[in-house]
Order: C-alpha cells, then sequence, then structure tokens
C-alpha cells in the first residue's frame, strides 16, 4: 500500500514539474522577442522553469527509489 501511495505521490511530483516546464516555456516563447530581460514576465517564466527543474529532479529520483526499493533515496 506504501508503494502504491508512494508512486502516486511522485507521479503527481512529476506531472505537475511538466505543467511547470510547459507554463515556463510558453511564457519564454511569448515574451522573448524582445531584449529586455527585467520584465515581470521573465522573472515568472525563470521561476517556473527552477520548480520545474528541481520537480524533475525530485520526482526522478523518488520515482527510482520506489521501482527499485531503496528506502535510502526516498529519505
Amino acid at each position: 500500500m506504501s508503494r502504491l501511495v508512494s508512486s502516486i505521490c511522485t507521479g503527481l511530483i512529476l506531472f505537475f514539474s511538466l505543467i511547470h516546464l510547459a507554463v515556463s516555456i510558453s511564457i519564454l516563447a511569448r515574451f522573448s522577442r524582445y531584449g529586455d530581460v527585467f520584465r515581470p514576465e521573465i522573472g515568472i517564466a525563470s521561476f517556473n522553469l527552477v520548480i520545474a527543474v528541481v520537480g524533475l529532479i525530485v520526482g526522478g529520483v523518488g520515482l527510482f527509489s520506489v521501482l527499485t526499493h531503496r528506502k535510502n533515496l526516498s529519505k
């Protein structure tokens, strides 16, 4: 039962990380035509990109630890 719950949680982390990645890419594609880097849209896109990368790393390591039964990685 706990393996199922862990798999669902890491799957949700990966899913929401992919959503953040898609949002940041769409914001960057829409607003990066001109050279002003200090606009609020670029800051929001960068923040979403950082969240996506961290979430993908955490979700990937979590899913790997659940599938390979390594309790040290899950901590």
